[in-house]
């Protein structure tokens, strides 16, 4: 019966994130119907990532993926898409190469060449899902709008954490978390920004940055409130992880007990995901055996409510 409420739970949690990243993609600008816009910023790798080990879940998120590869695979950072693809399945690296293919071969971006495979077996409809840029960006596509005025690198996601922060302080080692940079690279850029007065800096240890979002605003032209930011790729790594392991089939045939040992390994893997975003989760030592398993369902129950509430 536990294993049965698991995969039920399972599939829930699919759903949610499904939802989820059809409200991301609108947000930044792709032509699709959701409710709503996204209450946080957008991390475009991420969401790229977590949609590629979907797409055998919506097929319309074929044409999406698509139509970016095609249009927008400029505005992605391909340093960031090498540092994270490893903390998700082979599966989800498997499709970013035939992404990669083509963004080289049909979008034109030779900068894809490192990430791509031999081609792309993916089917797509014709339909063209790319909108127009920026102006039918809202306020959560405030990283790609600054990629695309400053260039792809450190500078445009720092400072894109920066003015998510709306005012407060934070850590060079946050923001690295945040962006998947080291340390040195993001102190490094933040000083200089600093120097160059376009964000204040503590200057003195520990460090810590801030700007005000009231000017990024208006130099923007954002006349909404800026969406705070999200460990996205951390929680969607966790989700990708999860999804894959219950449809391989290889948890099918486990014991109540097996199957709890096998998801404490996953939690404990992926414990930033929870920690960063300040989401409760089961903590092993809490729970003898199996009594893990009906923690966990809880556990994934309310992170699909997490999820949605939060994209």
């Amino acid at each position: 019966m536990q294993l049965e409420i698991f995969n039920t739970i399972g599939n829930e949690l699919t759903k949610a994130v499904l939802e989820a990243v059809w409200i991301q993609w609108r947000s930044i600008g792709t032509l699709i119907e959701s409710e709503r816009v996204s209450r946080s910023l957008v991390d475009p790798e991420a969401l790229l990532l977590m949609s590629l080990n979907l797409g055998h879940h919506e097929k319309r998120l074929w044409d999406v993926t698509d139509s970016w590869a095609r249009n927008g695979s400029q505005l992605f950072s391909i340093q960031r898409l090498k540092n994270l693809q490893n903390t998700f399945p082979q599966i989800t690296r498997d499709r970013l190469a035939e992404f990669a293919w083509k963004a080289k071969i049909e979008g034109k971006d030779q900068r894809w060449r490192s990430l791509m495979g031999e081609s792309s077996t993916i089917q797509t409809r014709s339909q063209e899902l790319w909108k127009a840029y920026p102006a039918s960006w809202r306020s959560s596509a405030i990283m790609l709008r600054l990629r695309l005025g400053f260039g792809i690198g450190v500078v445009p996601d720092l400072l894109a954490i920066l003015i998510s922060q709306r005012g407060d302080w934070i850590s060079p080692r946050s923001i690295a978390k945040a962006i998947n940079y080291s340390v040195y690279s993001v102190r490094r850029s933040a000083d200089n920004m600093a120097d160059a007065r376009l964000i204040e800096s503590t200057r003195k240890k520990p460090v810590r940055y801030r700007t005000e979002p009231e000017a990024w605003c208006d130099l923007l032209g954002i006349d909404e409130a800026i969406p705070g930011w999200r460990f996205w790729y951390q929680v969607y790594s966790f989700v990708s992880s999860l999804i894959v392991s219950t449809e391989s089939g290889n948890w099918d045939d486990l014991s109540s007990y097996m199957l709890s040992s096998k998801l404490r390994d996953l939690i404990e893997l992926h414990e930033d995901a929870f920690s960063l975003n300040h989401i409760e989760y089961p903590v092993s030592p809490d729970y003898a055996g199996d009594e893990y398993l009906p923690a966990f369902n809880n556990f994934i129950g309310n992170l699909g409510v997490w999820i949605v509430e939060h994209a």
